[in-house]
Protein backbone atom coordinates (compact mmCIF):
# COMPACT_ATOMS: atom_id res chain seq x y z
CA UNK A 1 0.00 0.00 0.00
CA UNK A 2 3.08 2.51 1.14
CA UNK A 3 4.37 2.01 -2.52
CA UNK A 4 1.21 2.24 -4.27
CA UNK A 5 0.32 5.57 -2.57
CA UNK A 6 3.61 6.97 -4.47
CA UNK A 7 3.32 5.47 -7.42
CA UNK A 8 1.34 8.67 -9.19
CA UNK A 9 4.26 11.07 -8.07
CA UNK A 10 7.20 9.06 -10.19
CA UNK A 11 5.38 10.96 -13.24
CA UNK A 12 5.97 14.30 -11.65
CA UNK A 13 8.78 14.43 -9.49
CA UNK A 14 12.19 14.77 -10.43
CA UNK A 15 14.92 12.22 -9.95
CA UNK A 16 15.18 10.86 -6.77
CA UNK A 17 11.94 13.04 -5.15
CA UNK A 18 10.22 9.50 -5.21
CA UNK A 19 12.96 9.05 -2.13
CA UNK A 20 13.12 11.86 -1.10
CA UNK A 21 8.74 11.47 -0.38
CA UNK A 22 9.78 8.09 1.31
CA UNK A 23 12.23 9.79 3.45
CA UNK A 24 9.37 11.82 4.84
CA UNK A 25 8.15 8.69 6.91
CA UNK A 26 11.04 7.58 8.31
CA UNK A 27 11.53 8.02 11.93
CA UNK A 28 14.63 10.55 13.00
CA UNK A 29 13.88 12.59 9.68
CA UNK A 30 12.15 15.97 9.30
CA UNK A 31 11.65 18.31 7.00
CA UNK A 32 11.08 22.38 7.29
CA UNK A 33 10.72 25.14 5.23
CA UNK A 34 12.13 28.28 6.85
CA UNK A 35 11.45 31.64 4.66
CA UNK A 36 12.41 30.37 1.61
CA UNK A 37 14.70 27.84 2.16
CA UNK A 38 13.93 23.57 2.72
CA UNK A 39 15.80 21.93 5.25
CA UNK A 40 16.13 18.13 5.91
CA UNK A 41 17.05 17.51 10.00
CA UNK A 42 18.71 14.21 10.13
CA UNK A 43 18.92 11.85 13.71
CA UNK A 44 22.44 10.45 13.63
CA UNK A 45 21.49 7.04 15.00
CA UNK A 46 18.41 6.04 12.03
CA UNK A 47 19.87 2.69 10.17
CA UNK A 48 22.82 3.47 8.27
CA UNK A 49 21.05 2.01 5.12
CA UNK A 50 18.37 4.73 5.81
CA UNK A 51 20.87 6.97 5.97
CA UNK A 52 22.98 6.13 2.94
CA UNK A 53 19.91 6.11 0.91
CA UNK A 54 18.97 9.61 2.00
CA UNK A 55 21.80 11.05 1.57
CA UNK A 56 22.18 9.81 -1.74
CA UNK A 57 18.97 11.27 -3.38
CA UNK A 58 21.03 14.24 -2.04
CA UNK A 59 23.86 13.72 -4.13
CA UNK A 60 25.88 13.87 -1.66
CA UNK A 61 28.09 10.72 0.24
CA UNK A 62 28.89 10.17 3.55
CA UNK A 63 32.40 10.74 3.60
CA UNK A 64 31.95 14.34 2.04
CA UNK A 65 29.55 15.81 5.10
CA UNK A 66 32.53 17.13 6.75
CA UNK A 67 34.12 18.86 3.73
CA UNK A 68 30.72 20.13 2.16
CA UNK A 69 30.00 21.78 5.65
CA UNK A 70 33.63 23.29 5.73
CA UNK A 71 33.43 24.66 1.88
CA UNK A 72 29.99 25.71 1.72
CA UNK A 73 29.70 23.57 -1.50
CA UNK A 74 26.43 22.28 -3.10
CA UNK A 75 25.93 18.89 -4.41
CA UNK A 76 24.40 17.99 -7.44
CA UNK A 77 20.93 18.63 -6.26
CA UNK A 78 21.87 21.64 -4.81
CA UNK A 79 21.65 20.44 -1.17
CA UNK A 80 24.31 21.92 1.01
CA UNK A 81 25.68 20.28 4.86
CA UNK A 82 24.29 23.46 7.28
CA UNK A 83 24.92 22.01 10.23
CA UNK A 84 27.19 18.51 11.79
CA UNK A 85 27.09 16.94 14.94
CA UNK A 86 27.08 14.03 16.71
CA UNK A 87 23.46 13.89 17.05
CA UNK A 88 22.00 15.51 13.75
CA UNK A 89 22.95 16.20 10.35
CA UNK A 90 20.97 19.28 8.73
CA UNK A 91 20.86 19.46 5.01
CA UNK A 92 19.65 23.17 3.37
CA UNK A 93 18.37 23.47 -0.04
CA UNK A 94 16.82 27.03 -1.64
CA UNK A 95 13.65 26.97 -2.84
CA UNK A 96 15.05 29.62 -5.26
CA UNK A 97 16.80 26.70 -6.97
CA UNK A 98 13.43 24.87 -7.99
CA UNK A 99 12.18 28.18 -10.09
CA UNK A 100 10.98 27.00 -13.44
CA UNK A 101 9.97 23.80 -12.09
CA UNK A 102 6.22 24.61 -10.39
CA UNK A 103 5.50 20.90 -10.32
CA UNK A 104 8.37 20.04 -8.35
CA UNK A 105 7.91 22.48 -5.57
CA UNK A 106 4.16 21.29 -5.39
CA UNK A 107 5.19 17.91 -4.49
CA UNK A 108 7.96 19.03 -2.11
CA UNK A 109 5.57 21.13 -0.09
CA UNK A 110 3.29 18.37 -0.09
CA UNK A 111 5.02 16.29 1.99
CA UNK A 112 4.54 19.31 4.65
CA UNK A 113 1.68 20.06 4.06
CA UNK A 114 -0.34 16.41 3.15
CA UNK A 115 -2.11 18.21 0.16
CA UNK A 116 -1.71 14.64 -2.54
CA UNK A 117 -2.31 12.55 0.62
CA UNK A 118 -4.98 13.91 2.33
CA UNK A 119 -7.66 13.76 -0.38
CA UNK A 120 -10.51 14.03 2.07
CA UNK A 121 -11.17 17.84 2.09
CA UNK A 122 -12.93 17.70 -1.18
CA UNK A 123 -15.81 16.11 1.18
CA UNK A 124 -18.93 18.37 2.23
CA UNK A 125 -21.41 15.57 3.06
CA UNK A 126 -21.10 12.45 4.89
CA UNK A 127 -21.97 9.60 7.40
CA UNK A 128 -21.45 6.34 8.54
CA UNK A 129 -22.24 3.12 8.01
CA UNK A 130 -20.67 0.14 9.89
CA UNK A 131 -21.80 -3.61 9.67
CA UNK A 132 -20.59 -3.80 13.20
CA UNK A 133 -19.61 -1.30 15.38
CA UNK A 134 -15.99 -0.39 14.89
CA UNK A 135 -15.03 3.48 15.21
CA UNK A 136 -16.94 4.91 18.21
CA UNK A 137 -16.86 8.22 19.79
CA UNK A 138 -16.04 8.24 23.40
CA UNK A 139 -17.03 10.47 25.80
CA UNK A 140 -13.83 11.88 26.76
CA UNK A 141 -13.76 13.12 23.11
CA UNK A 142 -11.47 10.90 21.55
CA UNK A 143 -12.64 8.82 18.92
CA UNK A 144 -11.67 5.06 19.11
CA UNK A 145 -10.79 2.74 16.36
CA UNK A 146 -11.14 -1.44 16.75
CA UNK A 147 -9.97 -3.75 14.90
CA UNK A 148 -10.99 -7.96 15.18
CA UNK A 149 -7.71 -9.81 14.13
CA UNK A 150 -7.88 -13.37 13.67
CA UNK A 151 -4.68 -15.47 14.08
CA UNK A 152 -1.43 -14.17 14.73
CA UNK A 153 -0.70 -10.70 14.76
CA UNK A 154 2.45 -9.55 15.41
CA UNK A 155 2.10 -5.83 14.53
CA UNK A 156 -1.10 -3.94 13.79
CA UNK A 157 -0.83 -0.38 12.91
CA UNK A 158 -3.58 2.21 12.14
CA UNK A 159 -2.48 4.87 8.96
CA UNK A 160 -4.78 7.62 7.73
CA UNK A 161 -5.33 11.23 6.87
CA UNK A 162 -5.11 12.47 10.24
CA UNK A 163 -1.54 10.79 10.40
CA UNK A 164 -0.44 11.63 6.79
CA UNK A 165 -0.28 7.58 5.87
CA UNK A 166 2.65 7.41 8.42
CA UNK A 167 4.00 3.79 8.66
CA UNK A 168 4.92 4.01 12.25
CA UNK A 169 3.27 6.63 14.19
CA UNK A 170 0.12 5.10 15.27
CA UNK A 171 0.90 0.98 16.75
CA UNK A 172 -2.30 -0.55 18.14
CA UNK A 173 -2.76 -1.44 21.71
CA UNK A 174 -3.74 -5.20 22.08
CA UNK A 175 -7.21 -5.91 23.71
CA UNK A 176 -9.30 -9.07 24.52
CA UNK A 177 -10.73 -9.75 21.00
CA UNK A 178 -8.42 -7.51 19.07
CA UNK A 179 -6.38 -4.63 18.90
CA UNK A 180 -7.68 -0.26 19.46
CA UNK A 181 -6.09 2.69 19.39
CA UNK A 182 -8.14 6.18 20.79
CA UNK A 183 -7.41 9.41 18.80
CA UNK A 184 -8.39 13.08 18.93
CA UNK A 185 -9.67 13.95 15.55
CA UNK A 186 -11.30 17.28 14.08
CA UNK A 187 -14.81 17.31 12.79
CA UNK A 188 -15.12 15.80 8.72
CA UNK A 189 -14.09 13.13 6.81
CA UNK A 190 -10.98 10.61 7.46
CA UNK A 191 -9.51 8.60 5.05
CA UNK A 192 -7.73 5.40 6.79
CA UNK A 193 -6.47 1.70 6.47
CA UNK A 194 -4.78 -0.89 8.66
CA UNK A 195 -1.62 -2.48 8.62
CA UNK A 196 -1.63 -5.60 9.88
CA UNK A 197 2.19 -7.83 9.96
CA UNK A 198 2.95 -5.43 7.02
CA UNK A 199 -0.09 -5.75 4.99
CA UNK A 200 -2.38 -2.88 4.11
CA UNK A 201 -6.13 -3.77 4.46
CA UNK A 202 -9.63 -1.69 5.03
CA UNK A 203 -11.70 -1.62 7.66
CA UNK A 204 -13.95 -4.88 7.38
CA UNK A 205 -16.58 -3.50 9.38
CA UNK A 206 -16.97 0.11 7.38
CA UNK A 207 -19.42 -0.32 4.47
CA UNK A 208 -18.08 3.27 3.27
CA UNK A 209 -14.99 3.60 0.94
CA UNK A 210 -13.39 6.35 -0.99
CA UNK A 211 -10.84 6.01 -3.79
CA UNK A 212 -7.64 8.25 -3.12
CA UNK A 213 -6.24 10.44 -5.94
CA UNK A 214 -3.14 7.49 -6.37
CA UNK A 215 -6.39 5.07 -7.54
CA UNK A 216 -6.52 3.41 -3.93
CA UNK A 217 -9.48 2.81 -2.08
CA UNK A 218 -9.87 3.17 1.76
CA UNK A 219 -12.41 3.75 4.45
CA UNK A 220 -13.58 6.37 5.23
CA UNK A 221 -15.21 7.55 8.78
CA UNK A 222 -16.76 10.74 9.52
CA UNK A 223 -16.51 12.94 12.90
CA UNK A 224 -19.75 14.17 12.44
CA UNK A 225 -20.88 17.92 13.73
CA UNK A 226 -24.51 18.11 12.89
CA UNK A 227 -28.25 16.08 13.27
CA UNK A 228 -30.90 15.91 11.21
CA UNK A 229 -33.63 14.87 13.00
CA UNK A 230 -37.75 14.36 12.29
CA UNK A 231 -40.04 13.70 13.98
CA UNK A 232 -43.24 11.43 13.87
CA UNK A 233 -43.87 10.26 10.45
CA UNK A 234 -43.92 6.53 11.93
CA UNK A 235 -46.02 5.03 9.00
CA UNK A 236 -43.65 5.98 6.28
CA UNK A 237 -41.31 3.13 4.72
CA UNK A 238 -38.26 5.52 3.92
CA UNK A 239 -36.94 9.22 4.54
CA UNK A 240 -34.62 10.52 2.30
CA UNK A 241 -32.16 13.81 3.23
CA UNK A 242 -31.32 15.47 0.28
CA UNK A 243 -29.36 19.09 -0.19
CA UNK A 244 -26.96 21.27 -2.12
CA UNK A 245 -24.59 19.28 0.28
CA UNK A 246 -25.14 16.24 -1.63
CA UNK A 247 -26.28 17.22 -5.45
CA UNK A 248 -30.09 17.12 -4.16
CA UNK A 249 -29.33 13.24 -4.06
CA UNK A 250 -33.17 11.59 -4.03
CA UNK A 251 -31.93 8.45 -3.38
CA UNK A 252 -28.39 7.66 -1.31
CA UNK A 253 -28.67 9.51 2.13
CA UNK A 254 -31.44 7.72 4.48
CA UNK A 255 -32.45 8.54 7.40
CA UNK A 256 -32.50 6.14 10.43
CA UNK A 257 -35.67 4.97 11.84
CA UNK A 258 -36.62 5.39 15.71
CA UNK A 259 -39.00 5.13 18.19
CA UNK A 260 -39.99 8.90 18.02
CA UNK A 261 -39.43 9.50 14.13
CA UNK A 262 -36.52 9.75 11.99
CA UNK A 263 -32.66 10.73 13.03
CA UNK A 264 -28.99 10.62 11.23
CA UNK A 265 -25.38 12.16 12.37
CA UNK A 266 -23.84 13.48 9.48
CA UNK A 267 -20.32 15.41 8.78
CA UNK A 268 -21.62 18.46 6.92
CA UNK A 269 -18.95 20.72 5.84
CA UNK A 270 -18.80 24.41 6.83
CA UNK A 271 -20.80 26.89 5.37
CA UNK A 272 -24.69 27.72 4.35
CA UNK A 273 -26.95 24.73 3.27
CA UNK A 274 -30.26 24.09 1.84
CA UNK A 275 -32.08 21.18 2.37
CA UNK A 276 -35.34 18.99 2.33
CA UNK A 277 -36.41 15.56 3.63
CA UNK A 278 -38.32 13.20 1.45
CA UNK A 279 -40.96 10.88 3.08
CA UNK A 280 -42.11 8.58 1.00
CA UNK A 281 -41.51 10.11 -2.46
CA UNK A 282 -42.81 13.74 -0.95
CA UNK A 283 -40.40 16.39 -0.42
CA UNK A 284 -41.39 18.78 2.77
CA UNK A 285 -39.42 21.09 4.58
CA UNK A 286 -37.87 20.63 8.10
CA UNK A 287 -40.36 21.15 9.92
CA UNK A 288 -38.48 21.65 13.24
CA UNK A 289 -36.33 24.16 11.27
CA UNK A 290 -37.49 27.84 11.28
CA UNK A 291 -35.00 28.97 8.36
CA UNK A 292 -36.68 28.86 5.51
CA UNK A 293 -36.03 30.49 2.11
CA UNK A 294 -37.50 30.97 -1.61
CA UNK A 295 -35.26 29.62 -4.39
CA UNK A 296 -36.76 31.99 -6.58
CA UNK A 297 -38.74 29.19 -8.66
CA UNK A 298 -42.05 28.49 -5.96
CA UNK A 299 -39.44 26.71 -4.36
CA UNK A 300 -38.87 26.61 -0.87
CA UNK A 301 -36.06 24.83 1.26
CA UNK A 302 -34.67 24.37 4.79
CA UNK A 303 -31.55 25.99 5.64
CA UNK A 304 -28.70 24.98 7.94
CA UNK A 305 -25.34 26.35 8.45
CA UNK A 306 -22.38 25.46 10.36
CA UNK A 307 -19.33 27.92 11.25
CA UNK A 308 -18.46 31.46 11.83
CA UNK A 309 -21.22 34.13 10.35
CA UNK A 310 -21.01 36.71 8.23
CA UNK A 311 -23.06 39.38 8.61
CA UNK A 312 -23.84 41.60 5.03
CA UNK A 313 -24.85 44.99 5.24
CA UNK A 314 -26.21 47.87 2.86
CA UNK A 315 -27.01 51.41 4.61
CA UNK A 316 -30.34 52.34 5.12
CA UNK A 317 -29.99 55.82 3.17
CA UNK A 318 -32.85 54.61 0.62
CA UNK A 319 -36.34 54.21 1.55
CA UNK A 320 -36.43 50.37 -0.57
CA UNK A 321 -39.31 48.33 0.23
CA UNK A 322 -36.28 45.24 0.22
CA UNK A 323 -32.66 44.20 -0.38
CA UNK A 324 -31.18 40.79 -1.69
CA UNK A 325 -28.05 40.35 -1.49
CA UNK A 326 -26.74 37.70 -4.04
CA UNK A 327 -23.13 36.37 -5.17
CA UNK A 328 -21.36 33.43 -6.51
CA UNK A 329 -21.94 31.48 -3.19
CA UNK A 330 -25.33 30.76 -4.06
CA UNK A 331 -25.35 30.77 -7.64
CA UNK A 332 -26.17 34.25 -7.72
CA UNK A 333 -30.03 33.66 -6.97
CA UNK A 334 -31.84 36.64 -7.45
CA UNK A 335 -34.78 36.38 -4.67
CA UNK A 336 -33.38 33.66 -2.08
CA UNK A 337 -31.31 36.43 0.65
CA UNK A 338 -33.55 38.89 0.90
CA UNK A 339 -31.82 41.07 3.92
CA UNK A 340 -33.97 42.00 6.89
CA UNK A 341 -34.41 46.08 8.00
CA UNK A 342 -32.45 47.15 11.22
CA UNK A 343 -32.46 50.54 12.64
CA UNK A 344 -28.82 51.30 10.56
CA UNK A 345 -29.63 49.69 7.52
CA UNK A 346 -30.69 46.42 6.11
CA UNK A 347 -28.75 42.89 7.40
CA UNK A 348 -28.26 39.26 6.51
CA UNK A 349 -26.71 36.97 8.79
CA UNK A 350 -24.97 34.12 6.35
CA UNK A 351 -22.19 31.53 7.09
CA UNK A 352 -19.43 31.10 4.41
CA UNK A 353 -16.36 28.46 4.53
CA UNK A 354 -13.26 30.84 4.07
CA UNK A 355 -13.03 31.56 0.25
CA UNK A 356 -13.07 35.07 -1.97
CA UNK A 357 -16.52 35.38 -3.51
CA UNK A 358 -18.20 38.10 -5.32
CA UNK A 359 -21.37 39.47 -4.75
CA UNK A 360 -23.99 42.45 -5.18
CA UNK A 361 -27.22 43.99 -3.56
CA UNK A 362 -30.06 44.63 -5.35
CA UNK A 363 -32.04 47.55 -4.18
CA UNK A 364 -36.12 47.62 -4.88
CA UNK A 365 -36.84 50.48 -6.97
CA UNK A 366 -33.57 50.05 -8.51
CA UNK A 367 -32.95 49.50 -11.95
CA UNK A 368 -29.04 47.95 -11.52
CA UNK A 369 -27.06 46.22 -8.49
CA UNK A 370 -25.45 48.20 -6.01
CA UNK A 371 -22.17 47.36 -5.25
CA UNK A 372 -21.42 47.74 -1.43
CA UNK A 373 -20.70 51.12 -0.67
CA UNK A 374 -18.61 50.08 2.63
CA UNK A 375 -16.57 47.84 0.22
CA UNK A 376 -13.59 49.42 -1.92
CA UNK A 377 -12.96 45.75 -3.41
CA UNK A 378 -14.31 45.10 -6.17
CA UNK A 379 -14.25 42.95 -9.50
CA UNK A 380 -14.79 43.07 -13.59
CA UNK A 381 -15.78 46.03 -16.13
CA UNK A 382 -16.64 49.06 -14.67
CA UNK A 383 -20.33 48.68 -15.77
CA UNK A 384 -20.52 45.05 -14.42
CA UNK A 385 -18.22 45.18 -11.21
CA UNK A 386 -18.83 42.60 -8.12
CA UNK A 387 -18.09 43.61 -4.73
CA UNK A 388 -15.41 40.80 -3.54
CA UNK A 389 -15.46 39.07 -0.02
CA UNK A 390 -12.71 37.27 0.99
CA UNK A 391 -13.63 35.47 4.15
CA UNK A 392 -11.02 34.42 7.20
CA UNK A 393 -8.30 36.33 4.86
CA UNK A 394 -4.82 35.29 5.35
CA UNK A 395 -2.69 36.70 3.15
CA UNK A 396 -1.91 40.39 2.94
CA UNK A 397 -0.65 41.70 -1.08
CA UNK A 398 1.07 45.34 -1.02
CA UNK A 399 2.03 47.26 -4.25
CA UNK A 400 4.10 50.32 -3.49
CA UNK A 401 3.20 53.58 -4.52
CA UNK A 402 3.72 54.94 -7.96
CA UNK A 403 2.74 58.27 -9.45
CA UNK A 404 2.18 56.69 -13.09
CA UNK A 405 -0.46 54.02 -11.47
CA UNK A 406 -3.95 55.21 -11.34
CA UNK A 407 -5.71 51.48 -10.50
CA UNK A 408 -3.85 48.35 -9.78
CA UNK A 409 -5.31 45.18 -9.69
CA UNK A 410 -4.35 41.66 -7.93
CA UNK A 411 -5.31 38.66 -10.32
CA UNK A 412 -3.40 34.48 -10.39
CA UNK A 413 -4.67 31.16 -9.71
CA UNK A 414 -7.54 32.31 -6.93
CA UNK A 415 -9.40 34.10 -9.46
CA UNK A 416 -9.02 32.11 -12.49
CA UNK A 417 -6.33 35.14 -13.79
CA UNK A 418 -8.95 37.57 -14.63
CA UNK A 419 -7.80 40.27 -16.83
CA UNK A 420 -10.07 42.76 -14.85
CA UNK A 421 -8.68 41.36 -11.20
CA UNK A 422 -9.48 42.36 -7.91
CA UNK A 423 -9.41 46.11 -7.50
CA UNK A 424 -7.08 46.77 -4.61
CA UNK A 425 -7.57 49.78 -2.07
CA UNK A 426 -5.40 52.86 -2.45
CA UNK A 427 -3.69 54.38 0.42
CA UNK A 428 -0.44 56.75 0.68
CA UNK A 429 1.71 54.55 0.86
CA UNK A 430 0.44 52.28 -2.20
CA UNK A 431 -2.11 49.75 -2.81
CA UNK A 432 -3.55 47.20 -0.45
CA UNK A 433 -5.47 43.85 -0.44
CA UNK A 434 -6.47 40.81 2.19
CA UNK A 435 -7.48 37.74 0.23
CA UNK A 436 -7.90 34.26 1.02
CA UNK A 437 -5.38 31.53 -0.15
CA UNK A 438 -5.75 27.50 0.63
CA UNK A 439 -2.50 25.49 1.14
CA UNK A 440 0.17 24.99 -1.03
CA UNK A 441 1.33 27.08 -4.38
CA UNK A 442 -0.19 30.42 -5.38
CA UNK A 443 0.60 32.23 -8.47
CA UNK A 444 0.11 35.53 -9.08
CA UNK A 445 0.81 39.13 -10.73
CA UNK A 446 -0.42 42.77 -10.38
CA UNK A 447 -2.28 44.45 -13.12
CA UNK A 448 -1.14 48.58 -12.77
CA UNK A 449 -2.82 50.26 -15.72
CA UNK A 450 -3.83 47.54 -17.95
CA UNK A 451 -0.03 46.25 -17.69
CA UNK A 452 1.07 43.00 -15.79
CA UNK A 453 3.89 42.84 -13.51
CA UNK A 454 5.53 40.95 -11.42
CA UNK A 455 5.50 41.57 -7.92
CA UNK A 456 8.69 43.48 -6.92
CA UNK A 457 8.95 42.42 -3.06
CA UNK A 458 8.88 38.78 -3.73
CA UNK A 459 11.97 37.13 -4.91
CA UNK A 460 9.64 33.87 -5.36
CA UNK A 461 8.92 33.47 -9.19
CA UNK A 462 8.09 31.51 -12.60
CA UNK A 463 8.20 31.50 -16.12
CA UNK A 464 4.84 30.82 -17.88
CA UNK A 465 3.63 30.68 -21.23
CA UNK A 466 3.97 34.57 -22.43
CA UNK A 467 7.51 34.61 -22.04
CA UNK A 468 7.56 36.28 -18.90
CA UNK A 469 7.08 35.10 -15.18
CA UNK A 470 4.44 34.72 -12.21
CA UNK A 471 5.46 35.36 -8.78
CA UNK A 472 4.97 32.17 -6.34
CA UNK A 473 3.47 32.38 -3.05
CA UNK A 474 3.52 28.98 -0.36
CA UNK A 475 1.13 28.67 2.37
CA UNK A 476 1.97 25.41 4.25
Amino acid sequence: MFTRRYIGLLFVLLLGAIRFASAQEMEGVEYKIEGTDLYCYIDRDIESAQLDSLLGTCGIDFNQLLELQRSGALSPQYWSVSALSEEQIVLQKSMLKLKGKPQSQKEILSLFVGEEKSNAAHIKFGYNDFIKPAVIELDNGFTRFFLKVQGNAQSVLLSGTFNEWSTSSHPMNPCDSGFFLDLKLADGAHLYKYIVNGYWILDPRNSVKEMDWAGNENSVYFKTNTEFKLEGNLAAKEVVLAGSFNDWNEQLYTLQKTPWGWQRKCFLKEGTHAYKYIVDGEWILDPGNKTVRSDGDGNENSFIAVGDTFYFFYPRHLKAEYVIVSGNFNDWNEEELKMSLSDSGWVLPYVLPAGNYEYKFRVAGQALWQLDPLNPISTGLEKHRNSVLCIKANQHFFYPHQANADEVLLSGDFNGWQEHGYRMERASDGWHIDIYLPKGKTRYKFIADGKWIRDPSNPLFEPNEYDGYNSVLWRR
